[in-house]
């Protein structure tokens, strides 16, 4: 299969474009309209602010507010589990587009540069800016690079264009480290 006969950087960035949008419509269409998802971001929004505020009391907090914390961070437990459950969904969607559009970028441009970098990358990201290329130089980068930085740039804007990003205290409660720490302390109050 030949590459379309517009400049590559045009190429992988339009593409760029057009599979994150893609992304965006079938997760709005399929995750983020269904009832059940709004309810559980909804509920999931409303007990983290709940959670934060009875926090912030500290030391002060009588039993009934640690009754009340305790129970708030069952049910972030719950609801974040099952919040999980329709992101697969969301991620599922992203894979597949993700693998489409590699699949078409490996075969049209594997083994060549699609442009030239203004600096020499480093070593974390030279990496990646020589990834599939047979014989780089210094300046040269691979669709790779190019889509990585379109895409860093393009996702964010798309998904608050398209309302599929999640409010900052939704992504805080469902953060991974957040909710191995709620565990973890649910556990912990189990044993005692």
């Amino acid at each position: 299969m030949a590459p379309p006969p517009f400049p590559a950087p045009l190429v992988v960035v339009g593409l760029s474009l057009f599979v994150t949008i893609l992304v965006e419509v079938l997760t709005l269409v399929l995750v983020a309209s269904s009832s059940t998802y709004k309810r559980l971001v909804a509920d999931i929004d409303r007990a983290a602010k709940e959670l934060e505020k009875l926090q912030s009391a500290g030391a002060g907090a009588t039993p009934a507010q640690k009754k009340r914390e305790r129970a708030l961070d069952v049910q972030l437990a719950n609801n974040s589990r099952d919040f999980y459950m329709w992101r697969m969904r969301s991620y599922m969607i992203l894979m597949l587009s993700y693998a489409a559009m590699f699949y078409v970028l490996k075969t049209w441009y594997s083994g060549k540069s699609v442009g030239q970098l203004p600096f020499v990358p480093m070593f974390p990201f030279s990496k990646m800016a020589y990834q599939w290329l047979e014989s780089p130089a210094a300046h040269d980068m691979s669709f790779m690079f190019l889509f990585m930085l379109s895409n860093m740039c393009i996702k964010p804007n798309v998904s608050k264009l398209m309302g599929t990003q999640l409010p900052a205290t939704v992504n805080k409660a469902t953060d991974m480290s957040n909710l191995v720490a709620r565990f973890g302390k649910l556990m912990g109050a189990k044993k005692a």
